[in-house]
């Protein structure tokens, strides 16, 4: 338990030794595509739509600055087009988005503020599928993921959002641009494919973490209950003894 308190204490110290920290549940639509070129050139392109959500942390580093990471789902995919007829393959792929977000907060009255948000990705690729389209015939796979498979299983990119922000909630407009080529066997079959996606996204902050004290307000409540604790057992204790005195103190009277 101590070991607990300590890392609690310890992880609070390193996010902010002052400043709040709160925890929001963020979800939204979004809009994927991707960059492709095959070795005839840059290839037509078309949306998915998809969804993300998860968890967003916010803590106030200083004056204007937020720590604002992300952890949470987030689909993506693309279609890309045959330019000679109307073949074409369509990808949607699920992913786990850990993202380190840092943001600038500017205060627009009340609890209000207008955010400009940016910092990178990585993903990992936990399942997905491919739909490809042949002379109006369709069939549909699941794709592998792996560092030798087909498609690989990681995804790095870079995010940048706008927002405005209210007290609890809070809605931002994002655009993620993917750096890594998703295809494995590019040396073999020439496709460079990188994921693109934009987002619409609606948050809602459950939670301070952090107080104006820097202490969790799950710890807290840990230690006022200890407290608590500690106080009945006291009384408890001084209570017993009073009895066991006042017992002894009839027993020899009536003795």
């Amino acid at each position: 338990m101590k070991f607990i308190l300590i890392a609690s204490l310890t992880a609070v110290c390193f996010l902010n030794t002052t400043a709040q920290t709160s925890i929001a549940v963020r979800g939204g639509f979004n809009y994927s595509t991707a960059r492709a070129y095959y070795s005839d050139g840059k290839q037509s392109v078309g949306f998915v739509p998809g969804g993300n959500i998860g968890l967003q942390v916010n803590t106030i580093f200083e004056g204007l600055l937020h720590f604002s990471p992300f952890v949470g789902y987030n689909s993506r995919g693309f279609i890309i087009k045959s330019k000679t007829n109307g073949d074409k393959t369509q990808n949607f792929i699920h992913y786990i988005d850990i993202a380190a977000l840092l943001s600038i907060h500017k205060p627009m009255g009340g609890n209000n503020s207008f955010a400009i948000t940016a910092g990178p990705v990585i993903s990992l690729a936990i399942a997905g599928t491919e739909k490809t389209t042949i002379a109006g015939i369709s069939n549909s796979s699941k794709m592998k993921f792996s560092t030798s498979g087909d498609y690989g299983p990681f995804d790095f990119g870079l995010q940048a959002a706008v927002g405005y922000h209210f007290k609890k909630i809070f809605v931002e407009a994002a655009y993620q641009y993917g750096f890594v080529n998703i295809n494995n066997n590019e040396e073999h079959d020439k496709r460079n494919i990188r994921n693109r996606t934009i987002s619409l996204n609606l948050g809602y902050y459950i939670s301070d973490l952090i107080n104006n004290s820097g202490i969790p307000h799950f710890l807290m409540q840990y230690l006022l209950l200890n407290e608590q604790i500690k106080y009945f057992l006291k009384k408890g204790i001084e209570f017993a003894c009073t009895a066991r005195l006042a017992i002894f103190t009839l027993i020899n009277c009536a003795t």
